[in-house]
């Protein structure tokens, strides 16, 4: 792992600016993963309890196409809208009623790019129960899929990528300070909006 995260800095794929992420929310830190990581993940999950694989559109997908030619799995695609040809179906590939399917995603936030495709798989009979991810930032996404049914695996976390960084001198304990007090922040508001989410259940 702590090998992984140099060469993810010594090929740039890991940029201390400030970005913003699908969700909304900003981030001292960006990561780009589209490199060959596929072993590392299969290492991590027993592919063989699955049928079939899915990337999260669409970055997951390079990911997910040499999963599936690796391991022999057939992969599906979820189409993030209906297309108005062909067979106007969100979800292409051959697959049966009932069979499982692993996620593959590259970096994980909220989750909910993760749940979204969940959902229409299983809205085309297709049954998910995990998911396996590059890099976890660590802000409620394990938490929030864990609640709706799907265990996450993930290759890094961003604590322990900035733990490796630092120890090797790739970057600033003033970086790895912005970065770490950032994933603190954002862990004690996750956990304050799921106080007052069971708080209000309680009420009731």
């Amino acid at each position: 792992m702590e090998s992984l995260a140099m060469e993810l800095s010594k090929i740039n794929a890991i940029k201390f600016e400030d970005y913003k992420t699908k969700v909304g929310l900003y981030n001292p830190v960006y990561f780009d993963l589209r490199e060959s990581l596929v072993q590392l993940m299969m290492e991590m999950i027993d592919i063989k309890n699955s049928k079939l694989v899915c990337g999260v559109p669409y970055t997951a997908l390079p990911i997910a196409t040499i999963i599936s030619l690796i391991s022999i799995l057939p992969m599906v695609m979820r189409c993030k809208e209906a297309k108005s040809y062909g067979t106007k179906e969100l979800i292409e590939g051959i697959f049966s009623d009932g069979d499982s399917c692993l996620i593959i995603e590259d970096v994980v936030t909220s989750g909910s790019s993760i749940l979204e495709t969940v959902e229409d798989l299983k809205a085309s009979g297709i049954v998910c129960s995990e998911a396996i991810v590059l890099l976890d930032r660590e802000q409620g996404g394990k938490a929030f899929l864990a609640e709706n049914g799907i265990k996450r695996h993930s290759i890094l976390t961003i604590t322990e990528l900035m733990r490796f960084l630092f120890k090797r001198g790739f970057i600033t304990a003033e970086i790895k300070a912005t970065v770490n007090d950032h994933i603190a922040c954002k862990k004690m508001k996750s956990e304050n909006v799921t106080i007052s989410m069971k708080e209000a259940l309680t009420d009731q």
